[in-house]
């Protein structure tokens, strides 16, 4: 499988339990997309921080329209802190993420009325190898890129159960930080938006 470059389409495919064939977390897996967006945006320099806010440092297009859209909302909106990027419009990146996937013939979704839409890997074995790839980053001597880093921190940072369980974060809780440092902004601001989604709802 050749695997989409965008880390929200990389999040989408990672909170997919292969075994039980449905996306999981799927409270809070628009805060995760929100965050991966901001996260992408921010490893390619095009969003810095200041002073806890999340600014526009390069407004040049990435050609991904999801991470087009989130850099022209940022530039055109007022300074706001990283948390409140991410809980922007996590509903519709949702729908915007997974239609992306199914139009690059990723995914096969069946739409129902009254039941949540049905998602359906097209390469399984894939997304397996890529949540492997992933999980191995958590190994102290592993030789990891920054997305994929990335990848792990923000799925960790979001509670996708698919990727690691609480006991798994609990358990490698200092390696996740040292891993957080590249989208330190980005991290922290998930895990506090998180936080206050189950708050919310309990």
């Amino acid at each position: 499988m050749n695997l989409p470059r965008s880390l929200p389409a990389r999040l989408y495919l990672l909170a997919y339990d292969v075994e039980k064939e449905r996306i999981t977390a799927r409270t809070q897996l628009g805060l995760v997309l929100r965050a991966a967006a901001l996260a992408d945006l921010y490893l390619d320099e095009r969003l810095a921080d200041d002073d806890g806010k999340a600014t526009v440092a390069a407004a040049t297009p990435t050609g991904d329209p999801i991470l087009d859209a989130v850099l022209s909302q940022i530039a055109d909106g007022r300074p706001r802190s990283w948390r409140r990027w991410v809980n922007a419009d996590e509903r519709r990146i949702v729908r915007e993420v997974r239609d992306q996937l199914e139009k690059d013939r990723l995914i096969k979704v069946e739409r129902r009325r009254i039941l949540p839409d049905r998602v359906q890997l097209r390469d399984r074995r894939g997304v397996k190898r890529y949540a492997t790839q992933v999980k191995a980053a958590l190994r102290p001597s592993s030789d990891t890129d920054r997305r994929t880093a990335a990848a792990l921190v923000l799925a960790a940072r979001g509670e996708l159960p698919t990727v690691l369980s609480r006991r798994g974060r609990r358990e490698h809780a200092r390696r996740l930080e040292a891993l957080s440092d590249p989208v330190w902004p980005v991290a922290r601001a998930l895990e506090k938006a998180v936080r206050q989604k189950h708050a919310a709802s309990a």
